[in-house]
């Protein structure tokens, strides 16, 4: 058996084992489900989706900014239309296919390869990085001992992601991985100012994404404002885990399992579990939307 294959069948197989334990939690706790008083509020509902739609353009503003960053400017009309049609290759197995996917679009449409290779290693670090300071706030809302074993994962992604996104640190480590590859040098404008630019609209895009999670909570049950904070904490954090497991298409089953330990006594197990799941859902929907946009801009523009 090939090693391609033996990853795949291992892949599968630990997704088969989070989801028997999903089963097994919600089958003991399938009467809290059935009574619990779910109160639907369609408000909050599309206020989620619009707060994910706007992440979306967040993060594909992000990405535009990364590549004038490593040498390559392109309009931003052209830059959402590349990031939205890309989005939807995420959910296959691998957690790379969205990144593969906006490579081959952007080199049809004469985007420079290795400034786009160096932009989504920027791109991936500043969200590392930003993610980490969600999951350390998380913690810090509730530092008991169950949530805290992530504790040294968020200081460890944080303090690496500060060390490798250093300007001249990054452009060294790009510029010897173009030298090994016999490429031509990359000249880079990355400042120190250009990072904390991206690394605050990133610190914005996860607001967004955070927000929306709580917001998609209160309309499905009756939540406390006062658990907003938690609550969009919690979700970027767990995020941030299941996009580090990155071996698992979108983090399926490791997001929603650390997002339910990171939000436990906060809410019950049922609202948690059905929140995590259908916001996932809802997150699916939106990237349909955006790859919808982006199919409809490319029309437009050509």
């Amino acid at each position: 058996m090939s090693r391609s294959r033996l990853i795949s069948l291992g892949q599968a197989l630990i997704i088969l084992l989070i989801l028997f334990f999903w089963g097994q939690a919600l089958t003991t706790n399938w009467q809290t489900f059935v009574t619990y008083p779910w109160q639907f509020n369609w408000a909050y509902l599309l206020g989620a989706l619009g707060l994910l739609m706007l992440e979306m353009v967040t993060a594909a503003s992000i990405w535009w900014r990364t590549l004038t960053f490593t040498g390559t400017g392109i309009p931003w009309l052209l830059g959402m239309q590349l990031f939205f049609r890309a989005q939807i290759a995420r959910y296959l197995p691998g957690g790379v296919w969205d990144l593969v996917g906006r490579f081959a679009l952007g080199s049809q449409a004469g985007v420079g390869k290795r400034s786009m290779a160096a932009s989504m290693g920027l791109e991936m670090g500043v969200q590392a990085l930003s993610g980490a300071i969600f999951l350390l706030a998380a913690l810090a809302l509730r530092a008991d001992l169950a949530a805290s074993a992530y504790l040294g994962l968020g200081l460890a992604v944080a303090l690496l992601s500060l060390l490798l996104l250093s300007p001249p640190i990054f452009t060294s480590f790009v510029n010897a991985g173009l030298h090994a590859l016999k490429k031509p040098r990359l000249d880079m404008t990355l400042t120190y100012g250009g990072l904390f630019q991206l690394f605050l609209l990133r610190i914005l895009g996860h607001l967004f994404v955070g927000l929306g999670f709580a917001c998609f909570v209160r309309g499905i049950a009756p939540t406390p404002a006062s658990l907003i904070p938690q609550l969009a904490t919690s979700f970027v954090g767990a995020w941030l885990i299941g996009y580090l497991a990155f071996i698992f298409p979108m983090g399926v089953g490791v997001r929603e399992s650390a997002l339910v330990l990171l939000i436990s006594g906060a809410l019950p197990f049922s609202v948690a579990a059905v929140a995590g799941v259908g916001y996932r859902a809802l997150i699916a929907i939106r990237d349909l939307l955006t790859a919808g946009v982006g199919m409809a801009i490319e029309k437009t523009s050509g």
